[in-house]
């Protein structure tokens, strides 16, 4: 008799009937004719009539499969018709006077006491057809074929959940025969109320597959806002199905908010993200950090200088460091990075996405690149408190293979210093030496990636219409970390000069300015891009691996009460609604039916004499 529901609506059906069931019967939950109720009706749907249809073995109570049972029989795409049948199955007084202006029903009725499912649903469909066609005739004294835009609005709302003040009834004005108009014709009225009796049509394949010339027409009339209009979009066209639905709100359902957590809940799960953060970030550094001393190194050579170049290009200075230094000379300044990436990744997530939050759309959930643009710039802007000092230690660990190498021979001696030593040589004003280079250089770079990878993983990677996987997201935070290095490189060069120690024989900086300006001059343009190809190979991988990560340990490991729903689980659920919003205008056309029959539900209807 009904359709098989998915296994996921199933669940939520079940979590529903959990929710709101109020006794006990032979020792499992049930629900009683009130409970009932309000599971299953909106404000405006009284659907506690259907109990008795519910109750299949007139326990007076409900059990889960009941419930589910029912649930199952809304859904089905001839609901109105088969719960109709169900509450007045016995009784074809029911159907008399459903058919009382069908001759030929009557006489067919006169002597059966039953008929099967078949034959109602056949006679209810012709019983509605002709009512329809005798409100119109009604409402139409002079015969002209036409009523007036108030008497269609009050007849349509006689066989369609419709509000007044809905955009459909708004625009029932662009139906009539013309502008000048206030009439609509009898073939449009009927569309209109075919159309509307079962918006579910529309959502099957394409908008307008399983609709008649006239019912697209007028579907892209309404939804559009234009008279005569061949197309509307797909968003306006869901609009009107949404308009249509509106009229009966859904299902009440149990909400999954998250119960607001205590002081030390709330301390565990900061610490929790801190956490994940970390591990991320240091996950990230680790991986690309070879890459990041040879870039360092090359941005820190000089072409005016005393001597000899050290390094040829990128590959020469990689095989150099290992011949040297050694494998571990690739990873000389690591440890003050490590510590570095937890509170930078930290603040630099969290003012992104708190600023994000702010500024996005509360009705539409959306948010203009300019206000993504906007967030990334003040989470870069916010890490440079911690960046900078830990960049202008990082660079001085890594170029003192180089200064080591040039003292060889020398009457000069110079010993390897600590991450602890150069802090202290530097002082608080020294950790910050290059700060205007360095907001220069984050706050840009953070732009730049936020926004792409934001648009990589929503409009290449289609998040929301499925779940991404590893590959996802390393692809999106990879390809948008490409842009941001490289044009954000001229800071980084400028920022490097500035943090670095000169040589003797090289030129001294004195401010952002100075560097910009000296650069150019001594060495030209193409300086301001050097180790541009190493920056991108080192913070592409990096942002690519970190997110990744961090988005992956958020699932794997998720915090203990929070629910973090995946792109598929919200599709599911807006499945689900939909499902329940078919339900219940399925239900709200069934009392309709039987309202115009005049049933009384639990009364006892005197047979027919």
């Amino acid at each position: 008799m009904s359709s098989q529901l998915p296994a996921g609506d199933v669940a939520r059906l079940a979590e529903i009937f959990d929710l709101y069931a109020d006794t006990v019967s032979d020792g499992a939950k049930c629900m009683s004719p009130a409970a009932f109720a309000q599971a299953t009706s909106p404000p405006v749907l009284d659907t506690s009539a259907f109990f008795a249809v519910a109750d299949t073995e007139a326990r007076g109570v409900l059990t889960k499969d009941d419930f589910i049972r029912f649930q199952t029989l809304l859904r089905d795409a001839d609901a109105a018709a088969k719960l109709s049948f169900s509450a007045a199955e016995p009784e074809t007084a029911t159907l008399r006077a459903l058919v009382s202006t069908d001759p030929a029903a009557s006489s067919y009725l006169k002597d059966r006491p039953k008929i099967s499912y078949a034959e109602f649903a056949q006679l209810i469909d012709a019983s509605r057809a002709a009512r329809i066609r005798h409100a119109f005739v009604a409402a139409d004294p002079q015969g002209s074929g036409t009523i007036h835009i108030d008497q269609l609005l009050a007849i349509a709302r006689q066989f369609v959940p419709l509000e007044p003040t809905s955009p459909i009834s708004q625009r029932l004005a662009l139906l009539s025969e013309s502008p000048d108009s206030q009439r609509i014709g009898y073939p449009t009225f009927l569309a209109l109320i075919s159309l509307l009796s079962d918006p579910s049509r529309i959502r099957q394949s394409a908008p307008t597959a399983s609709l008649s010339p006239l019912e697209t027409v007028v579907l892209n009339t309404l939804a559009s806002g234009e008279r005569g209009a061949e197309s509307a979009t797909p968003e306006s066209i869901s609009s009107i199905i949404d308009t249509c639905y509106s009229a009966l709100q859904p299902v009440p359902q149990a909400e999954h908010k998250p119960k607001p957590r205590s002081g030390l809940m709330e301390v565990m799960f900061q610490a929790y993200n801190f956490a994940i953060g970390a591990v991320a970030g240091g996950i990230g550094a680790a991986v690309v950090y070879p890459i990041d001393l040879v870039k360092t190194r090359m941005q820190n050579q000089r072409a005016a200088v005393v001597g000899e170049m050290l390094y040829k290009n990128s590959i020469d200075c990689f095989r150099k460091v290992i011949r040297n230094e050694g494998i571990l000379g690739l990873y000389r300044g690591l440890g003050p990075q490590l510590v570095g990436v937890a509170p930078e990744k930290a603040i630099k997530l969290t003012v992104n996405d708190f600023v994000r939050s702010r500024i996005t759309n509360k009705q539409t959930g959306e948010i203009a690149v300019a206000g993504e643009m906007l967030a990334g710039a003040m989470a870069g802007a916010s890490q440079v408190v911690f960046t900078n000092p830990l960049e202008i230690v990082k660079i001085r660990l890594q170029i003192q293979g180089e200064m080591l190498k040039e003292a060889v021979g020398s009457t000069k001696a110079i010993s390897r210093s600590g991450a602890i030593t150069i802090i202290k040589e530097l002082g608080l004003v020294g950790l910050y030496k290059g700060a205007s280079a360095c907001l220069l250089r984050d706050v840009p770079f953070s732009a730049i990636y936020f926004t792409c990878y934001s648009h990589l993983k929503k409009d290449v990677f289609r998040e929301g219409e499925r779940q991404l996987g590893m590959l996802d997201l390393l692809l999106a935070g990879a390809i948008a970390g490409m842009p941001a290095a490289y044009l954000t490189t001229p800071a980084d060069v400028i920022k490097t000069r500035l943090q670095v120690v000169a040589k003797q024989g090289e030129t001294v900086y004195t401010g952002l300015t100075d560097a910009a300006r000296k650069i150019y001059k001594e060495e030209g343009f193409k300086a301001f891009f050097k180790g541009g190809p190493a920056r991108i190979f080192r913070s592409s991988p990096q942002f690519g691996a970190t997110l990744m990560c961090y988005e992956l340990f958020h699932r794997m490991v998720p915090f203990p009460g929070e629910s973090h729903e995946l792109p598929q689980e919200r599709a599911a659920h807006q499945s689900r609604e939909l499902s329940s919003q078919t339900a219940l205008f399925h239900a709200g056309n069934a009392l309709r039916l039987l309202h115009d029959s005049g049933y009384k539900f639990g009364a006892v209807v005197p047979p027919a004499k």
